[in-house]
């Protein structure tokens, strides 16, 4: 077999033998106290994440380029790209806090329905294992005699940049001289369709292998389709937010690496927005933020001084438009919000991640649970943020409609879009009142618990479909024992460019 990469990185190391406490905790933008600093220095009011800022600026995309359908034509003919649009979770409403503390207002993503499974860890394990030399990586391994401490990790290197009352942070993964601009690149780990499918228990879908270039199925196009229709509006956000040059993708199905791929921002521009130059997507981006900011004063002057949650929603219909909420909140009712699931969360994460730590019973179960496909998932929870709703609390409920205008021009949407062209919004803010608002806000909110709490979604496992990956992924597995019975025997060949 003949490798393009140290074949060191092609075995990942298992989430049970991974120290995950040795890792730095993440900081959220209303806990980042030198982000904060930074922003009052900078007269800046409003603060956010790559991370928590790019779901509202999902919804601006769909609202400015009146829902976009994906340009598919970087796939082969032969692909069958029966969608041309965004995954239905990339659909659903986003929803946001902005944090008020001494005078800053900080973007986090809400956690109301967050969940943990083996891709949240591992996409943290996988980023050392990328970044670091192997013997300092091995330190991370549990049974490692000179095991790394929390205290001896490195701090993590953010970039920082400003658009109007915004000053955002993200998160530096990795440089390369060759690349231009900044010479700075994301780094993304993406799971095969059959674990992410059902990433919470993937064991019996680890057998899902990579083995062409192109195909319906066991294909990197197979994963460059789906990336582009639930990440890569992400991705390309997050590469603004921090003037990186595109996105280093590593493929696996959680036990192995299967090859690697380096996607720039222009192609993914291609994919969004129809057109590789970068004008279109650079300035959709500056007038996304800019509205966002003005919709953010509207309601900060509206509840002044307060903590807010939003809800961000850009409806599909023949004149898009957005649906905005903004609901006064006390920090005992976001923590109430923010920790819903959280015994869940850690519960599953001790299971998975530290079985050292469970009790022989609790052990049995686990193992039991695993190697049960057909196990039953817990049941829907009801969304805590609609217990206690009560009309009679403050609300701004607002729709946000736009008309675009190119180098004075009305059109639907830019196309073909330069440097040399201006790109105008016009746009308004219609207000509802109290009841009629809180129907609409009622409704937003029961559309997302809806799907986020059953799962109901042409994308989701049906059991047809679920069935067909796990042949796929069984059939895999016989395949993989052959190659590496043939890989023994003949030896590892490593290219060298």
């Amino acid at each position: 077999m003949v490798y393009n990469f140290d074949p060191y990185l092609r075995d990942i190391m298992p989430v049970s033998e991974f120290d995950f406490k040795a890792l730095n905790d993440y900081i959220t933008s209303s806990k980042d106290t030198v982000l904060k600093d930074k922003a009052i220095a900078a007269g800046k009011k409003y603060i956010g994440s790559s991370s928590s800022m790019t779901g509202v600026l999902s919804h601006f995309h769909f609202l400015l380029s009146e829902w976009r359908e994906l340009d598919t034509s970087h796939l082969s003919n032969s692909f069958p790209a029966t969608s041309k649009t965004y995954t239905k979770l990339s659909r659903l409403p986003a929803v946001v806090f902005l944090r008020y503390r001494n005078g800053v207002y900080a973007v986090d993503a809400d956690k109301e329905w967050d969940t943990s499974n083996v891709l949240m860890g591992l996409g943290k394990s996988m980023e050392k294992l990328l970044t670091i030399p192997r013997d300092q990586y091995e330190r991370y391994r549990r049974n490692s005699p000179d095991k790394i401490l929390k205290e001896d990790s490195p701090p993590e290197v953010y970039h920082y940049s400003t658009c109007g009352d915004f000053l955002m942070r993200s998160q530096l993964d990795a440089y390369d001289p060759r690349l231009p601009g900044t010479g700075m690149f994301d780094l993304k780990t993406r799971a095969v369709v059959s674990i992410r499918m059902d990433a919470r228990e993937p064991w019996n879908a680890m057998g899902y292998q990579i083995k062409t270039r192109l195909g319906d199925f066991e294909s990197f196009e197979r994963e460059y389709y789906d990336m582009m229709r639930s990440a890569f509006l992400k991705y390309h956000l997050q590469v603004r937010i921090g003037r990186m040059d595109g996105i280093f993708v590593a493929f696996h199905n959680i036990k192995r690496i299967f090859g690697f791929q380096y996607i720039s921002l222009p192609e993914m521009d291609k994919c969004i927005h129809g057109q590789e130059d970068t004008a279109l997507g650079d300035a959709e981006f500056k007038l996304s933020l800019n509205i966002w900011n003005k919709v953010i004063d509207v309601a900060t002057q509206t509840f002044p001084k307060q903590s807010l949650r939003f809800h961000f929603d850009t409806r599909e219909t023949q004149n898009p438009f957005m649906y905005i909420f903004a609901e006064p909140m006390t920090e005992d009712e976001i923590t109430k919000i923010q920790e819903r699931n959280l015994d869940e969360i850690q519960a599953y994460e001790k299971r998975v991640f530290y079985p050292e730590l469970l009790e022989p019973q609790q052990m049995d179960s686990s193992i039991s649970e695993a190697d049960n496909p057909t196990k039953q998932e817990p049941e829907s929870k009801e969304s805590a943020s609609e217990d206690d709703i009560d009309p009679e609390k403050p609300l701004l409920a607002m729709a946000l409609s736009i008309r675009n205008f190119v180098n004075g021009k009305e059109v639907d949407r830019p196309t073909m879009f330069t440097a040399k062209d201006t790109w105008t919004v016009k746009y308004q803010l219609a207000h509802f009142g109290k009841e009629r608002g809180w129907t609409l806000y009622n409704a937003c909110k029961k559309r997302r618990s809806r799907f986020l709490g059953a799962l109901e979604d042409e994308e989701a496992p049906n059991s047809a479909f679920k069935e067909r990956l796990n042949a796929i992924s069984k059939e895999g597995q016989k395949w993989r024992d052959q190659m590496d019975k043939i890989e023994k025997a003949k030896g590892i060949i490593q290219y060298q460019s």
